[in-house]
């Protein structure tokens, strides 16, 4: 008897990602698909992260399709707002990418089934983002449109290997948010900072072979992960990395406070050269005080601890 032929997707031999720190050769990818999860509460990247892959696939012969729930991909792509336009672009492979604004579960359906018929019939790649994917996979079966759509989810990762779809899901926790269909698939994760301790019991499986604990996780920038592949467990700094940096929320810078009682001043002047000491004489200091709007007992401080300051240093 003849042995039975390998699946495998040619697209995949000559493609890769560039994860900035790291690159991925899909080539191993080719008899499997790609099924990436994308794990870490708000603010980690999860989304730029998606962003990333889908453009650089699309590049490479992919159908990028982005399903936006929270509107900040529209911002950057123009999204489609009719589902007869959105099935005649994909069919049509016009546009390399494809943004969908779905903020709610009827969306999702909509959307994706057109997505699956399409995928089931045509068979050449697309690479379908779904972010905040918890909000369209329960993890156990429900009813009604919930249940409909962790059922279309599930299909999506199950059956889209030989279809020629690829699949890239976000979600702010490891477990307890998504169907666990998905996390027994996935062949690609990355996790990012993690904010909250709780959360590590649920990914420390992950990490058992390796060296990495919670201090690691939470110790991750903006555009940080640790990336588990099939080649192992990496930390990948994504290009999108620095320009995260640069637009997040800078900590507060703390006013310097200006000594207030007798000790504070005498550490303060310690570091003080005695030139610099004695030059802080009556009249000036007085004028530093009102710049300053020190209070009188501010003053009577600072004056004492300066003149013994100055005796206790050799003359």
């Amino acid at each position: 008897m003849a042995g039975r032929a390998v699946f495998r997707r040619d697209e995949f031999m000559t493609a890769s990602l560039d994860f900035g720190s790291v690159a991925i050769d899909l080539g191993d990818y080719a008899t499997s698909g790609l099924r990436i999860v994308c794990v870490g509460p708000s603010g980690t990247g999860k989304t730029n992260c998606g962003l990333l892959i889908a453009e650089q696939l699309a590049a490479q012969g992919w159908v990028s399709v982005l399903f936006d729930r929270e509107g900040d991909i529209g911002a950057l792509y123009e999204p489609m707002r009719d589902v007869a336009a959105f099935e005649t672009y994909l069919r049509g492979r016009q546009d390399p990418i494809l943004v969908v604004p779905v903020h709610h579960t009827d969306d999702f359906l909509h959307y994706g089934r057109i997505v699956q018929q399409v995928v089931n019939e045509a068979r050449q790649p697309i690479f379908l983002m779904i972010d905040e994917a918890q909000m369209v996979s329960a993890p156990r079966k429900r009813q009604n449109q919930m249940g409909e759509a962790s059922d279309l989810m599930n299909d999506f990762i199950e059956r889209g290997r030989k279809r020629s779809l690829d699949l890239f899901v976000t979600a702010h926790r490891f477990s307890g948010t998504l169907h666990r269909t998905i996390f027994s698939n996935k062949n690609l994760t990355l996790i990012g900072r993690q904010e909250d301790p709780t959360a590590w019991p649920g990914l420390a499986p992950q990490f058992q072979s390796t060296k990495i604990g919670y201090p690691e996780l939470a110790a991750l920038a903006p555009g940080e992960f640790f990336c588990f592949s099939p080649r192992g467990v990496e930390k990948v700094q994504m290009p999108m990395a620095a320009a995260l940096e640069a637009v997040a929320p800078k900590a507060t810078r703390a006013k310097p406070a200006l000594p207030t009682t007798y000790a504070e001043w005498d550490r303060a002047l310690r570091d003080i050269p005695t030139p610099r000491l004695k030059a802080l004489d009556g009249p000036l200091c007085g004028l530093l005080s009102t710049i300053a709007g020190l209070s009188t007992a501010q003053v009577t401080a600072g004056r004492r601890a300066k003149r013994d300051e100055l005796e206790a240093r050799p003359s």
